[in-house]
């Protein structure tokens, strides 16, 4: 099982879009601003009005700014785990510090890293690379180290959580500082670790944007409300660590929800309030779908399939045949699938986080349901010893059999 964004399928696989939902350190501190002038390349992104899987264009200019910041004092160099080519990792220790391209950007020191699939995928299939070398890593927690003069939303020495997106190298997060715009920087709930916290920028968003944003399920109060109201929510997958936040957030969005798992992880999808549970061991797709439709007959509205191409349909298939219904294939789907005229089809791409400002409402919305004790956090399996355990802990991620366990590298 997967717990991650999109990734690029095989040749014979396709992903598809349907437009739906209406809505939307050394060094010593000092409080002087420091005029730094930089020339870089950076790719923007045109805009398009097509609704299309089509990749997004890219083209690169030179720009030369001169940037006022707050924050630590100046490094020249960091460590850093860099794909140097195909396949291939190295930990260097001269890597170049990040700066910043404007006066919205954030740089944090890196204490916790999340380790995901799409990593190890991107990596081994070559894809999410725009060159080499490249610093890959989606998401991580840590201390802001330095801010642009027009950052508000935080400071010098705040905790905070953020979520990245790989056209930016100075984003990959198995580096010792990320840099990254304003607006995808949270702050780390009182009450959570490091560690914890690095799970919220992959797993827990994708999981809140894929309900809230695409899958048109209403966003919850802090509040407790009458469970079951909007009807059945499918998670095929609920142990995976996206899976488990999904079981949790459609239930605080007053869904009632059918999740499909192994038997040995039963009980965790069941502490995370799954409604039922339809245990995979020594079924075919055919027969666990009918376990889902004697449960949610021609009530199922909303569905997520976590695991693959080969389940996708059977997800899609266990919606109800008359009532308007979405599915969101975050494993993919293949090519060529039929899909009936009353299901839209959604194509989740997490990169709208950090390319639509609004969506950090989605972000705050998580924190708020966590500071409020309404979300679980996964199990947790901690590799410390820093940047030169994430290979380690990539191919843990990549063997699978995780039983729900996130794996995240401490920094610190």
């Amino acid at each position: 099982m997967i717990s991650a964004v999109r990734y690029p399928p095989p040749s014979n696989s396709l992903p598809r879009t349907h437009m739906a939902c209406v809505q939307q350190q050394s060094g010593r501190k000092s409080t002087n601003k420091r005029k730094i002038i930089t020339s870089f390349d950076v790719d923007v992104e045109k805009e398009t009005t097509s609704t299309s899987a089509t990749a997004p264009v890219f083209k690169r200019r030179k720009i030369s700014k001169s940037l006022s910041v707050k924050g630590h004092s100046t490094r020249t160099t960091q460590k850093a785990l860099v794909v140097v080519r195909k396949g291939e990792y190295e930990l260097i220790d001269t890597h170049a510090f990040p700066t910043l391209m404007n006066e919205e950007e954030v740089v944090i020191r890196n204490l916790a890293t999340g380790l995901n699939p799409i990593d190890w995928k991107s990596v081994d299939y070559n894809f999410c690379l725009p060159a080499f070398p490249w610093v890959t890593g989606r998401e991580m927690a840590g201390v802001v180290e330095k801010v642009g003069s027009q950052v508000t939303t935080c400071k010098a020495g705040d905790r905070v959580w953020t979520s990245t997106y790989y056209r930016d190298s100075r984003a990959g997060c198995f580096q010792e500082f990320v840099t990254v715009p304003q607006h995808t920087v949270l702050p780390i709930p009182p009450k959570m670790g490091f560690e914890s916290a690095a799970c919220l920028g992959v797993a827990a968003l994708t999981a809140a944007m894929t309900l809230w944003k695409w899958l048109c399920v209403p966003q919850p109060t802090t509040t407790e409300s009458k469970p079951g109201a909007e009807g059945y929510l499918l998670v095929w997958g609920g142990s995976s660590v996206t899976g488990q936040y999904t079981i949790q957030l459609a239930k605080a969005s007053r869904f009632s929800v059918i999740a499909v798992c192994s038997e040995k992880t039963r009980g965790l999808v069941h502490s995370l309030g799954a409604d039922h549970i339809i245990t995979r061991d020594s079924k075919s797709n055919q027969a666990i779908l009918d376990c889902i439709r004697s449960v949610g007959a021609d009530r199922i509205t909303r569905a997520v399939d976590l695991v693959g191409t080969d389940t996708a349909p059977f997800c899609m298939a266990a919606l109800s045949k008359t009532a308007p219904s979405h599915f969101a294939p975050l494993a993919m789907m293949k090519a060529g699938e039929a899909v009936p005229p009353n299901v839209t089809l959604h194509s989740v791409e997490m990169k709208r986080f950090v390319l639509d400002k609004e969506s950090r409402r989605y972000a705050e919305s998580l924190n708020k349901l966590s500071e409020a004790g309404r979300l679980k956090e996964p199990v947790l399996e901690v590799l410390k010893g820093g940047l030169g355990r994430v290979r380690e802990g990539l191919e843990m991620v990549k063997k699978g059999d995780l039983m729900g366990r996130k794996i995240v590298v401490s920094m610190h």
